[in-house]
């Protein structure tokens, strides 16, 4: 897919979930190609690198317990903080998509030292 495509449907996605409040979008290799404006890169980083780590483990968890890799296959891990915030990693075969949600109910309120380093300030 072509990059303008891929980044209307990414916009696409943002408003027609308003509570999703960042995405990372990461390669085969767990790196990151694609995150929310409003992130951080080094924030993003640190997602894919936690998260790529744990979505790994989790699949060979289920592996494991499911006795083999036809009924194994992982769709999607949800891991929800006491902040109120939700994780979500989806894994496709060619990339891992994770959303960070706001469940609180509330507007979402950004820490104004990461709203500059995603400018670029920090």
């Amino acid at each position: 897919a072509q990059t303008s495509e891929v980044d209307g449907i990414l916009k696409g996605f943002l408003s027609e979930f308003p509570t999703v409040i960042g995405y990372v979008v990461l390669n085969v290799d767990g790196i990151p190609v694609k995150h929310h404006d409003q992130m951080p890169y080094w924030r993003a980083v640190m997602y894919a690198a936690l998260c790529s780590d744990f979505v790994n483990n989790c699949k060979k968890c289920l592996r494991d317990l499911l006795n083999g890799p036809a009924e194994s296959e992982l769709s999607n891990v949800r891991i929800r903080t006491k902040e109120g915030t939700e994780i979500i990693c989806v894994t496709t075969a060619d990339f891992t998509f994770l959303v960070i949600q706001n469940c609180t109910g509330k507007p979402w309120v950004q820490d104004p030292e990461e709203v500059g380093a995603a400018e670029g300030g920090g």
